[in-house]
């Protein structure tokens, strides 16, 4: 029979019928996908070395648009702010693979480049350098579960009693609708995340022994 025109597989169509996958299901199996795609599991390693590498083409897929050079040209905070939307609505997109990202590891150059931006950022900032993964941690952390926040139902804390929890029913009923609670709530968050940063970079350092000390030696 001759060839088909279009190749039934390609290193396109495993990712974004993997990124299906992980949305329905929250996990990936190379059965499950080979079944999706309609061929043998072994058809597919002719493409990828296997599921850590599919993981980290998702990755690459979800990131490819956040990481520009110019985000990291502003000062450190608008910087991190830039870099907190983007990586929120990214993630957003794809909120079944918040888990699997969150425990594989990150080897790919392509998130290295990304995190190396970051670094320098913040240690040109003047944070000192055993915090900065640190901060970065703390600031990804909150990011990802914001984006999980941005499908969940409007209403999490449901039926309080008005009469036993006056204060609570008082502050739900305050809670905007819709992509307004969210939005609210990871713009308050950010920013309490980054004046917190700013006041520990603000915080002059007490010296030890003739030796300055880390952030994070100073609460």
């Amino acid at each position: 029979m001759p060839r088909p025109r279009t190749p039934l597989l390609d290193r396109r169509r495993i990712v974004d019928t993997a990124l299906r996958l992980v949305d329905e299901a929250g996990d990936l199996t190379i059965p499950a996908l080979a079944g999706a795609l309609k061929v043998s599991p072994s058809a597919l390693y002719h493409h990828v070395a296997g599921r850590a590498e599919i993981v980290a083409l998702m990755r690459v897929e979800l990131v490819r648009t956040i990481g520009e050079q110019s985000m990291w040209d502003q000062p450190w905070d608008a910087a991190l702010r830039t870099w907190a939307h983007a990586y929120r609505d990214a993630f957003a997109e794809h909120p079944g693979i918040v888990r699997l990202l969150a425990t594989a590891p990150l080897a790919e150059s392509f998130m290295h480049e990304l995190y190396e931006r970051a670094v320098a950022t913040l240690e040109d900032a003047g944070f000192a350098a055993q915090d900065v993964m640190g901060l970065i941690t703390a600031l990804e952390s909150f990011i990802l579960g914001s984006a999980l926040d941005l499908v969940a139902p409007d209403v999490m804390v449901d039926a309080v009693d008005r009469a036993a929890t006056p204060r609570l029913a008082d502050a739900l009923d305050a809670v905007p609708a819709g992509r307004e609670r969210a939005d609210r709530a990871f713009g308050l968050g950010l920013t309490a995340l980054i004046e917190g940063y700013r006041a520990l970079l603000g915080r002059p350092a007490p010296v030890r022994s003739g030796a300055p000390v880390a952030i994070s030696d100073q609460a």
